[in-house]
């Protein structure tokens, strides 16, 4: 892990955040990002998170 996401970890540790609530954060960051990866070219198209999932 870089430097600047610990970082950006320890920051959210520090203003409160659980370590539950980071890995939610985490997750659905993540599951946004495929979506919009498998969405590029495709406009119409409707992705459900078992297709991200594989």
């Amino acid at each position: 892990m870089s430097e600047a996401v610990q970082d950006l970890y320890n920051a959210l540790i520090d203003i409160g955040f659980t370590q539950n609530q980071i890995d939610e954060m985490d997750i659905v960051y993540h599951l946004q990002l495929l979506a919009r990866r498998k969405q590029e070219g495709k406009q119409d198209e409707v992705i459900f998170i078992d297709q991200l999932l594989g």
